[in-house]
């Protein structure tokens, strides 16, 4: 039945939705240097919150770029790489990598001034760590786009708007949808059009939505978009496709 086609229709397919949210970010929080002579960059995450954390390493950074944690946070979740912020801060990326790197390179001086690390076992090891940094300072990491609200539509008032247009209840529509004609068919048969019965519909929908952009629940851009897609599909349904 085509008008119920048309009612499934609206409550399965009018939702367009946008999403976006808070991008996650792996900050190292400390240097670790363990007694085998492993250099690693620990990785912590707020997973709670899904902010940057990392003392050390905010710590660090912090004091070499000159500005507070909340600037840098700010840039990262903006999707700015650490190399950026830098650089809009009168600094350089390979100066943050070094001076990320300093923490490690104090520790492993004093493991070598005991004699449990050879000089050249501490350069291998800070060559490596000094790659690892240089990759996350210059590695952006794309903000997610916030979660919106679906746009919505009751269906009822699809059925309102073709029983209004037509001039006819929805028994009769149902009787003559089953007796093989399209909705255009009904409209052309009450001196009305294909064409009108599909503007009909949108612009009682169009004025639903108005109000919930007016509410703020959805964006102008939201209705728009949905809108566009809305018409072809009704006018489909309207044709009988």
């Amino acid at each position: 039945m085509k008008l119920k086609a048309l009612v499934a229709g609206s409550t399965a397919a009018l939702a367009l939705a946008g999403t976006a949210g808070a991008a996650s970010y792996k900050v190292p929080s400390r240097i670790h240097v363990s007694t085998g002579h492993h250099v690693s960059v620990a990785i912590q995450k707020d997973r709670a919150a899904n902010k940057v954390v990392g003392g050390g390493f905010l710590k660090a950074a912090v004091t070499y770029l000159g500005v507070d944690r909340a600037t840098i946070v700010a840039g990262l979740k903006s999707g700015q790489s650490l190399a950026q912020i830098a650089t809009a801060h009168g600094k350089t990326a390979d100066g943050l990598v070094t001076a990320l790197l300093a923490p490690a390179k104090l520790k492993l001086d004093t493991v070598v001034a005991t004699g449990h690390l050879t000089a050249d076992r501490e350069t291998t090891l800070l060559s490596k760590l000094q790659t690892a940094l240089t990759t996350l300072v210059n590695k952006a990491v794309a903000p997610k786009p916030t979660h919106v609200k679906p746009v919505r539509v009751n269906p009822a008032i699809v059925l309102h708007a073709a029983t209004q247009y037509l001039g006819v209840d929805l028994k009769t529509i149902f009787q003559q949808l089953r007796g093989g004609k399209t909705l255009a068919d009904i409209a052309v048969a009450h001196g009305k059009t294909g064409d009108g019965l599909t503007a009909a519909i949108v612009a009682t929908t169009k004025t639903q939505l108005d109000k919930q952009v007016a509410s703020g629940r959805i964006t102008a851009q939201q209705e728009t978009d949905f809108l566009t897609g809305f018409q072809t599909a009704v006018a489909k349904i309207v044709a009988g496709s």
